[in-house]
């Protein structure tokens, strides 16, 4: 069983960490007023990261503090596992094969989950990289990105 003060401790931290990024990414490109250019270009993101920051110390504090029921129970943390897993596998996979194939790859293991008929998650799964190399790079003109295969095959 996850407890709600767990969640909302793992919020904080993520929210918290997103928000630093951007704070340290927002001071290295200039915060503050210039003769020249007037405000920096960090010095509204740097804000926004600022309040970012504040909003996730406070949630922090506050979800450490006050204890809450469990929230989470095996089934659903299954359910949950089972979105997010497939996700961060694709996500993973992008750099190694290139986001037409992982999408491929994922959409095949998402198909397969749900029972659906070998032929059709095949053909589906099959048909995703080709519908996306024909509307990104064929129409649109924007190359997605190839990984380590699509460099090493020379697309």
């Amino acid at each position: 069983m996850v407890s709600r003060r767990f969640l909302e401790v793992l919020t904080a931290v993520i929210t918290g960490s997103f928000g630093t990024a951007i704070l340290a990414s927002s001071l290295a490109i200039g915060v503050g007023w210039t003769r020249a250019r007037g405000v920096g270009p960090g010095t509204f993101p740097a804000i926004a990261s600022a309040l970012i920051v504040a909003g996730s110390i406070y949630n922090l504090v506050r979800g450490a503090l006050h204890a809450g029921p469990g929230v989470l129970d095996a089934p659903q943390l299954n359910r949950i596992a089972a979105l997010f897993v497939p996700a961060l596998g694709f996500v993973a996979l992008i750099p190694l094969l290139g986001l037409h194939i992982a999408a491929g790859a994922y959409v095949f293991f998402v198909l397969w989950r749900r029972r659906l008929p070998m032929w059709k998650t095949l053909a589906i799964a099959v048909a995703t990289p080709f519908a996306l190399y024909s509307i990104f790079d064929w129409t649109f003109q924007v190359q997605l990105l190839r990984g380590l295969l699509g460099n090493a095959m020379g697309f």
